[in-house]
């Protein structure tokens, strides 16, 4: 499970949801797109599936991401994921296909946050000590879940093997 929040922002307006990425916030995107392409690690696995909020800022960051992650990427844009908890997401997480190995989820603080610490065992001490340090803009959280998580509750059920965040 991979859990990424949208890259920097312009400030708030009257459109909330029609916000796009800053400058800095399409440099932070491609860097981690680079990164993504260089590897993530050993025994990683790599997403099939993205779902991304509707939000302008979050699909930006998404269609700056997924093409590192290789062609074969199902990127399914959705507005309940714009103001959706983590409750929300893991609902929507129950309704993927059981074959779907790794899933992205790209979208908006405090939720993607929230929803990172939600996925870790109680034991990953290690994963929850490093998500307490915060998770800015363009921060990729790359969880490992049980074989089979995806139609029960995956949650308290993970380990953290990536967090990236980005360069300040």
């Amino acid at each position: 499970m991979w859990v990424l929040r949208h890259a920097k922002a312009a400030p708030e307006g009257p459109d909330d949801h029609g916000r796009p990425l800053t400058s800095r916030g399409e440099r932070q995107a491609a860097d981690l797109a680079a990164r993504i392409a260089g590897g993530v690690g050993p025994g990683v696995v790599v997403p099939t599936t993205v779902l991304c909020s509707s939000a302008r800022r979050a699909l930006q960051t998404a269609e700056l991401v997924v093409p590192a992650l290789g062609e074969r990427v199902e990127l399914l844009v959705e507005r309940a994921l714009y103001q959706a908890d983590p409750d929300d997401v893991v609902g929507r997480l129950g309704e993927l296909p059981a074959e779907t190995a790794a899933v992205m989820v790209v979208g908006h603080n405090p939720t993607v946050h929230d929803l990172a610490g939600l996925l870790l065992d109680d034991g990953d001490r290690r994963g929850r000590a490093q998500l307490e340090e915060g998770f800015p803009p363009a921060s990729l959280a790359v969880v490992a879940l049980p074989a089979g998580r995806w139609a029960a509750s995956p949650l308290g059920t993970g380990t953290l093997r990536v967090l990236w965040r980005p360069a300040r």
